[in-house]
């Protein structure tokens, strides 16, 4: 049994000493670039990040020189559709137009000609009931005259 332990321990050595690279153990004098991955993870590293040069963000002279005179931008259109939305707003939910008497037109409100007049029933009305036949009729002598309909 030791004798085989031995075996083993001697094997795994000379494993060991097959598949190591022995240029890894002498000192290297060619750096290699990193791979982008390697860049990539670097560049995760709080340890690699520098403070930004603000100074580099802002325009250069030359630009500054180009530019004449400010043009009304994106935060004024904000700003006067913004408040002309309001004012409409405020128009719209106005209590004094919220008076229901003012949703209707005056002549809706008045009496019409049509209404002092027989008043015509509606349209389910009409379609529910029967037609009534005019009672022009006043006398019985009236009655008789009138035509017989056909059998």
């Amino acid at each position: 049994m030791k004798l085989m332990t031995k075996h083993m321990i001697i094997g795994a050595a000379l494993t060991l000493l097959l598949f190591a690279d022995l240029s890894t153990a002498t000192a290297q004098t060619k750096t290699t670039d990193p791979t982008p991955i390697g860049r990539m993870v670097s560049g995760l590293n709080p340890m690699n990040w520098q403070m930004p040069n603000f100074r580099d963000m802002l325009p250069a002279q030359e630009e500054k020189a180009r530019i004449k005179k400010k043009k009304d931008g994106l935060f004024d259109e904000v700003t006067q559709t913004a408040s002309r939305s309001w004012n409409r707003t405020k128009q719209v939910l106005n209590p004094q137009k919220l008076n229901p008497v003012n949703f209707f037109p005056a002549s809706a409100r008045t009496p019409s000609s049509k209404q002092t007049k027989k008043a015509e029933p509606g349209f389910f009305r009409s379609l529910f009931t029967a037609a009534e036949e005019p009672n022009d009729n006043a006398t019985v002598t009236d009655f008789l005259r009138q035509s017989r309909p056909s059998p």
